[in-house]
């Protein structure tokens, strides 16, 4: 039952697929993301992420958002974020892909892979499904000269419909 969700889900997402941007995206992050990534892989399910992973032993990055503290909660109550779940192997680096990053930050994303990938090592990008952080993050290493990028626009969705095995996972400072 999970993999036709999956599958279906992705079918969904195919159908809806925006052209690709020339540049980085700066709309909404959540919608319809292109099919396609210049310069990139595109892993089209959670069996082929995790097919390329095996095969590939690649640095894995996590982009997606931070949660935050509800608006509803009274001020000065306590609030502690959930457990935040990834792909096994993963490093979270939150909000990497976010919009146009201010170039401080965006410097600073760049030196954080730079510590744990050569340009020519594999390193994955992923985040949620109908995530444009993931694709911009993964667009960002392209065009930073990365050679081996993979961009796995299912993400956390799809892995877990796939019921395939997930980390417990803290925010990586950058």
């Amino acid at each position: 039952m999970a993999h036709r969700t999956a599958a279906a889900l992705l079918l969904l997402l195919a159908a809806a697929a925006p052209p690709e941007p020339a540049g980085l995206w700066t709309g909404p992050q959540h919608g319809a993301t292109p099919a396609t990534l210049a310069g990139a892989t595109v892993l089209p399910s959670a069996q082929a992420a995790k097919k390329w992973l095996e095969s590939q032993l690649p640095v894995v990055i996590d982009v997606s958002p931070s949660p935050t503290k509800p608006p509803n909660m009274a001020p000065g109550m306590p609030w502690l974020p959930p457990a935040h779940q990834d792909i096994p192997g993963s490093t979270w680096l939150p909000n990497a892909g976010r919009e146009v990053l201010q170039s401080a930050r965006a410097a600073a994303y760049l030196q954080m892979v730079k510590t744990m990938a050569t340009p020519d090592h594999p390193v994955m990008v992923y985040c949620h499904a109908n995530c444009w952080g993931s694709w911009n993050a993964a667009k960002v290493l392209v065009q930073a000269g990365y050679h081996h990028i993979a961009w796995y626009p299912g993400g956390l969705e799809t892995w877990t419909a796939a019921d395939f095995d997930l980390q417990r996972t803290r925010a990586v400072a950058y």
